[in-house]
């Protein structure tokens, strides 16, 4: 039986979503704590920004595990079943699994998300989310790579 293709399209929308989210991120990245909290503005920003990250990192996770037998019973286990694929390394996965929850406290208990801690996430992190974008990309550039097939 043949494996469903990638939809090339969606994907690549979406990297492009990422990498403008990434580079809005980005600005708050330089910023000092004290700077951040400054203006109220900044935490929504950045909530929304990081937010639109994380779900298109598991949005597109999702689709190319669907590609496989893969079963994901949450967030977390998208991370950690890229990396059984041969999607993203083993060790980035374990390192970056905690970003899948951390969005759902973006989502769910957004309140519990103090200003200071959503910097620091930001900070810590920024590098792997843009990592994400190049793991994909490879994906879509080197399918058979992966025991996969883009669309026609």
């Amino acid at each position: 039986m043949d494996k469903i293709p990638i939809n090339v399209q969606k994907v690549r929308n979406i990297l492009a979503d990422i990498n403008d989210s990434l580079e809005e991120l980005k600005v708050f990245s330089g910023l000092t704590p004290e700077e951040f909290k400054k203006d109220k503005s900044n935490y929504g920003l950045a909530e929304h920004y990081l937010r639109r990250v994380l779900e298109g990192i598991l949005t597109i996770g999702s689709h190319f595990l669907s590609r496989f037998p893969a079963k994901t019973r949450d967030y977390q286990q998208i991370i950690l079943s890229l990396s059984e694929y041969g999607i993203i390394p083993v060790d980035f996965a374990e390192k970056n699994k905690k970003l899948a929850g951390y969005r759902n406290r973006l989502v769910h208990i957004y309140w519990e998300v103090s200003r200071g801690e959503l910097l620091q996430v930001i900070k810590e992190h920024l590098v792997d989310l843009y990592a994400f974008i190049d793991y994909f990309s490879d994906v879509l550039k080197h399918p058979d790579k992966y025991g996969l097939t883009i669309e026609k």
